[in-house]
């Protein structure tokens, strides 16, 4: 991972594939779901907690799945106001990853995605300043740092 100064922003580049071990054992196997640069890292950002990344200065705009996973909410979501169009997958043992902000899902409730399958396209609906991805990783409902997964 490298990382990129400019000014005040500090962006990280992403690395491409990474394997994880949570606590219960299981293996999860994570890709980077947008070619981009962290913006805006998980955890206090300034003068407010913020629960995921938001990945910006995008090289596609193409949004993939980081792990297989079953569509649990696709669209406004309520629970979500501010997040805009959003996708919510779940990756099974209490998992789960939000994909939000996107200008157009390519996915539908009950669809079951691959690692790497187009989900959508970044964008920037609901309350966002401009055009990323904010990436969520969830465990039972609560969000959790996907840094802390990908491996270092």
């Amino acid at each position: 991972m490298r990382a990129v100064i400019c000014g005040t922003l500090v962006a990280l580049a992403l690395p491409a594939v990474a394997p994880a071990h949570t606590d219960a054992g299981r293996q999860l196997s994570f890709s980077w779901p947008a070619e981009g640069t962290i913006t805006s890292p998980y955890g206090r950002d300034g003068y407010r907690w913020h629960p995921g990344l938001d990945i910006g200065i995008l090289r596609s705009l193409t949004v993939r799945a980081a792990s297989p996973g079953r569509v649990v909410r696709a669209g406004y979501v309520p629970g979500y106001e501010g997040y805009g169009n959003v996708v919510l997958l779940s990756l099974g043992d209490g998992f789960s990853a939000l994909y939000a902000h996107l200008a157009l899902l390519l996915v539908a409730a009950g669809e079951r995605l691959e690692t790497g399958q187009r989900l959508g396209i970044a964008g920037c609906t609901g309350w966002c300043t401009g055009t990323h991805l904010h990436f969520e990783l969830r465990y039972r409902n609560r969000a959790v740092d996907p840094t802390l997964l990908f491996a270092r």
